[in-house]
């Protein structure tokens, strides 16, 4: 079992892999010519091609008190379908970046519940 300080310092590493900040960037979409996960977001990266963009936006969706559920929900078919078109959907980049400054606890990129952890990571250019 992990002590509570190795189990931050191991976030860390992984936040700085995954966004280049000790403590993430909850807002950060990414999409890499030639990544296998497709379009990525949160603090972790949560890949579309895994499935588990589709279960975090779910569960901000399904959050009561959310603020952009209702313009997130028209994109759900498509993510879970791991739709790649929304590789390169500004307005869905948008709106991902802007539901990571919501004040609901756990926004989005902080799901509800968490969303399992993608088994793949991809660096950022």
């Amino acid at each position: 079992m992990l002590t509570d300080i190795q189990k931050k310092s191991a976030q860390a590493i992984v936040n700085i892999f995954e966004t280049g900040s000790v403590l993430g960037e909850y807002g950060s979409v990414t999409v890499l010519h030639g990544d296998s996960g497709h379009l990525t977001y949160g603090r972790s990266q949560t890949t579309l091609s895994s499935g588990n963009l589709y279960l975090l936006v779910k569960a901000y969706c399904d959050a009561p008190s959310n603020v952009y559920g209702d313009r997130l929900q028209t994109y759900l078919a498509r993510l879970q379908a791991h739709d790649v078109k929304l590789d390169h959907d500004v307005s869905l980049h948008a709106l991902l970046r802007q539901c990571a400054h919501d004040p609901i606890p756990d926004g989005p990129a902080r799901p509800i519940p968490r969303a399992p952890p993608d088994r793949r990571r991809a660096t950022r250019c």
